[in-house]
């Protein structure tokens, strides 16, 4: 009956969107291989200090900052060509950690780490400046009434990838006790990457958007239109922090497990594939009950539940005969709960922008949630090498603080319709002390300020 629910729902999609939903699964495969939970198993494996880790996973989300950059050319470019460079340059970064073996010979221990920092780093600022066209693309090709279907699509397919990956990547590094096995998962990811590439140009749409050069300061307009928009700003700042309670958790446990519980990384791999699968069992009712009682109680009882999440890991004990049933059970559900929040603010962000200034209002997005997902791994990280398990029941402890906070501010927020800003005020914000400017009327709509129409 599942099985029918999902393929009608995929029927349902026009071929466009269909065709995103398989370069999704296509470009899923390829980033679990590259900077997937193999690659907090990867740095560990080259002996890296839990400070570098954290550093190396705070790589993809900081570099966002990018995506603020590329507006102007996903604008007048448009999102296909900008995100299929994009791409294959990011690939061509990832590449260059096959030199490791090579550089640990000759120049020691350190020499993998600084290659391995190199390599995500330039994958991370490559896919920054091209993910800023995902939305957009998205956007125009997805019906909004769909958008709820498609999220709940992509979140089923992607954890049925997720799964089997996760399980044949747990196989592969099992298979001897050295790095060389992370070298067969990235080549995999490479290949992987390619082929989405070359399965992009078939997708339609990403036509350029804006048809006529405008100059570089104006062309951020967009954004100030979102930075204008009271409710969306509210929305973003909540969504933040909600994000980084996750990923507190998500960083701290993948460590916890391997140096302090002490379990390979094939039993790891297999744990995280049993949150994929809890994921895929639960995204489709937690939609549904999205839809019932409203996604901002939704949002406050998955926030309760993560306190609950979170602080489980504070009892989770290398010598507790239950060890292995506890560190499932919390993943699993600690994954089923961050996806679920995930689709359903991505929902609601897609229904609160306007189509016409959608490259500045998912830039904003993109933004907010790459630095909830950037700031946490440097300082879990610190936390960790300097106080070690206190540091990993601090980084624990925050997370379930956070998550308390948050669940009395969703149930107090209220989802507006569509925001349609105006746009013949947009003009003279663009001026040099417009970023003063923006970030004080920022601090203004999160802190309660009445709204200056």
């Amino acid at each position: 009956m599942a099985d029918s629910k999902i393929f009608n729902a995929f029927n349902s999609l026009p071929p466009a969107p269909r065709k995103f939903l398989v370069f999704t699964g296509i470009n899923v495969f390829s980033w679990q291989c590259i900077v997937g939970q193999s690659l907090v198993l990867f740095g560990r494996a080259l002996d890296m200090p839990a400070s570098w880790v954290g550093t190396l996973l705070s790589f993809l989300p900081l570099s966002m900052v990018l995506v603020i950059f590329s507006v102007p050319a996903v604008q007048i470019v448009g999102p296909r060509k900008v995100l299929i460079l994009t791409w294959l340059i990011r690939n061509c970064f990832a590449a260059f950690v096959f030199a490791i073996p090579l550089a640990t010979k000759f120049y020691g221990t350190e020499a993998a780490w600084y290659i391995l920092l190199f390599s995500t780093l330039g994958f991370s600022l490559a896919r920054a400046f091209g993910v800023g066209s995902w939305y957009p693309w998205l956007y125009e090709i997805v019906p909004q009434p769909l958008l709820g279907d498609y999220f709940a699509l992509e979140t089923i397919m992607v954890q049925m990838i997720n799964v089997i990956l996760i399980l044949g990547i747990g196989v592969v590094l099992g298979l001897t006790n050295d790095v060389s096995q992370f070298f067969i998962v990235y080549a995999f990811g490479i290949a992987a990457g390619l082929i989405s590439i070359l399965f992009m140009r078939k997708i339609p749409g990403g036509r350029k958007i804006s048809t006529e050069p405008m100059p570089f300061k104006d062309s951020f307009a967009v954004i100030f239109h979102a930075i204008k928009n009271a409710a969306y700003i509210k929305f973003v700042f909540f969504v933040l922090l909600s994000t980084a309670s996750f990923t507190w958790v998500n960083v701290a446990s993948a460590l916890y497990l391997r140096d302090v519980i002490g379990y390979s990384d094939t039993r790891i791999m297999y744990l995280f594939a049993g949150g994929a699968v809890m994921i895929a069992l639960t995204v489709s009712f937690l939609v549904r009950q999205a839809e019932t009682i409203g996604s901002e109680k939704l949002m406050a009882l998955l926030m309760a539940a993560q306190v609950l999440i979170a602080a489980s890991w504070c009892f989770i004990d290398s010598g507790d005969a239950f060890t292995l049933y506890s560190s499932l059970l919390s993943l699993s559900m600690g994954s089923a709960v961050s996806a679920g929040f995930s689709i359903i603010a991505a929902k609601n962000m897609m229904t609160l922008i306007p189509y016409e200034d959608r490259v500045g209002y998912t830039a904003l997005w993109i933004l907010g949630i790459s630095f909830a997902n950037g700031a946490p791994p440097i300082i879990a990280g610190f936390l960790i090498d300097i106080f070690h398990l206190p540091g990993y029941r601090a980084s624990f402890l925050i997370s379930a603080g956070l998550a308390f906070f948050l669940c009395f501010l969703w149930w107090r927020f209220r989802f507006e319709k569509r925001a349609a800003p105006t746009t013949q005020n947009s003009h003279p914000t663009c001026r040099s002390s417009l970023p003063l400017r923006a970030l004080s009327r920022i601090l203004w709509i999160i802190f309660g300020g009445p709204d200056k129409k």
